[in-house]
C-alpha cells in the first residue's frame, strides 16, 4: 500500500505548531478543514484553519497570556448542518476556558470558564448526546492537579450552553485525578451516550461510567496506577456497539484496553517502554479503507536508533488489536505523534494528521498528513 505524505508548516521556531489537531468543515463549503493550534507563537498562542490544500485561511490569537494546554474538538453543536470548533484552554496559572466558536458566523456561541482557582477548567473536552436536546452537548473536565486532585466534570446544554449537569469525584482518598480524562458514547447499547471519567490516580486508577440519560453510576472500572489516563469511544470492531479504549500508564510501560459493552475485556494493546507517552494520544479511523476502524496511538517521547523523543504513531487494527504500521519521528525531539486527527480531505480514504510540535527541538512544527493509495 502506497502512502501519500505532505507537510504543514509556518516556519515560526519554538511555536509549537500542531499541538493540537482538529478536522472539520467549519466554514460550510461542503469540505473539511484542518485546525492547528500552536502555543508558544510571537504573539502567544494560536489557532490557523487551513483548506485541505494547505493554503491558510484564517488565524485566531488566544492572547498573550501563557498557555498551558490547548484541546481542539469540531462538532455541529447547534445543529446548524455546519461544524463549529469547540477550544479548551488551560493556562500556566492553571486557570481554563472553554469556547464554542461559529467560524463562518465569526462569532463566539458559548463561552464558560473556571469556577475555583487552580482546577485547570478545560484540560480535557468531549461531546455527545447527553442531554437529549437536539445539539450536541459539550463535556469539560477540571482535574484541579494542587487540590489534591479531586476534579469534575461539567456538561453544557448545546441547544442553550446552560449548565446541564456536573461530576465530582466519588473518591475519598487523596490524588485520584478525577476528570484527567472523560469521553462520551453509547457503549451500553441503550440509545443514549454515557460519560465516561478517568481518575488515573493511586493506588489504583478508576474509570467511571454514568448514565447519560439518568446521570446515576453505572459502571466502575479498576485497574492499575495510571489506568483511565486517556478513554476513548468508537465501534472498533465492526459489531455496530461502541467499545470503551482506557490506557494505563504505569512504572511497567503503558497499555490500551479494550471493553465491550463498557465492562467486559476484548482485548490489550500492551508497550512495556516506559515514559514514552504510549496510548495517550489516541484516535480511531478507517485509514485503509477497509471498511473498519483502526486504533490510532501515539507515541510522543519514544526513541528511535538513538534519536531521544523522536516519537512514534502505531495503527492496530480494531478487531484484534493487530499492529498494522508503525511510523518514527525523523528527528531527536521531534515528538511525533504529539497529537493526531483523522477524517476526508480530497481523498476517498480518511486521512491522518500528525501532529509534531518540536518546541523542546527549538524548531518549527509540523503537521504530516498521511494518506493511504
Amino acid at each position: 500500500m502506497n502512502l501519500k505524505i505532505d507537510t504543514i508548516t509556518e516556519h515560526i521556531p519554538e511555536d509549537a505548531f500542531g499541538y493540537s489537531l482538529a478536522l472539520g468543515d467549519i466554514n460550510g463549503d461542503g469540505k473539511n478543514e484542518i485546525i492547528v493550534a500552536s502555543t508558544n507563537g510571537p504573539k502567544g498562542a494560536t489557532i490557523k484553519v487551513f483548506s485541505p490544500n494547505k493554503k491558510r485561511l484564517k488565524t485566531f490569537h488566544i492572547g498573550n497570556k501563557k498557555v498551558n494546554t490547548i484541546r481542539l474538538i469540531t462538532a455541529d453543536i447547534n445543529q446548524d448542518q455546519i461544524d463549529e470548533l469547540v477550544v479548551g484552554i488551560t493556562y500556566q496559572d492553571l486557570s481554563g476556558e472553554v469556547k464554542v466558536f461559529s467560524v463562518k458566523d465569526h462569532r463566539t456561541i458559548y463561552h464558560w470558564k473556571s469556577e475555583r482557582e487552580y482546577d485547570a477548567f478545560g484540560f480535557t473536552i468531549a461531546v455527545g448526546h447527553i442531554t437529549g436536546d437536539e445539539g450536541i452537548d459539550v463535556l469539560v473536565g477540571a482535574p484541579q492537579p494542587i487540590q489534591r486532585g479531586k476534579g469534575k466534570v461539567y456538561i453544557y446544554n448545546g441547544k442553550d450552553g446552560s449548565l446541564f449537569r456536573e461530576y465530582t469525584s466519588r473518591i475519598s482518598k487523596e490524588y485520584c485525578d478525577f476528570a484527567t480524562s472523560v469521553a462520551a458514547g453509547d457503549i451500553d447499547g441503550d440509545g443514549f451516550d454515557e460519560v465516561i471519567i478517568g481518575a488515573p490516580g493511586i493506588p489504583r486508577g478508576e474509570v467511571y461510567v454514568y448514565s447519560g440519560r439518568l446521570g446515576w453510576l453505572t459502571q466502575k472500572l479498576s485497574g492499575d496506577p495510571g489506568f483511565g489516563i486517556n478513554v476513548h469511544v468508537d465501534d472498533v470492531n465492526g459489531d455496530e456497539r461502541k467499545e470503551l479504549l482506557v490506557t494505563t500508564k504505569d512504572l511497567h510501560g503503558n497499555k490500551v484496553s479494550v471493553f465491550q459493552g463498557g465492562f467486559y475485556p476484548i482485548y490489550e494493546i500492551m508497550n512495556d517502554e516506559v515514559d514514552i507517552g504510549f496510548g495517550e494520544t489516541m484516535i480511531t479511523s478507517d485509514i485503509n479503507g477497509d471498511g473498519k476502524k483502526e486504533i490510532i496511538l501515539g507515541a510522543f517521547d519514544a526513541h528511535h536508533k538513538r534519536k531521544k523523543y523522536a516519537g512514534q504513531v502505531n495503527v492496530y487494527s480494531g478487531d484484534e488489536g493487530k499492529l498494522l504500521h508503525r511510523w518514527y519521528g525523523q528527528n531527536e525531539k521531534d515528538q511525533f505523534g504529539f497529537s493526531m486527527a483523522a477524517g476526508k480531505l480530497d481523498n476517498a480514504k480518511d486521512s491522518l494528521l500528525i501532529g509534531v510540535p518540536r518546541e523542546i527541538l527549538k524548531k518549527n512544527g509540523l503537521v504530516y498528513i498521511v494518506s493511504m493509495e
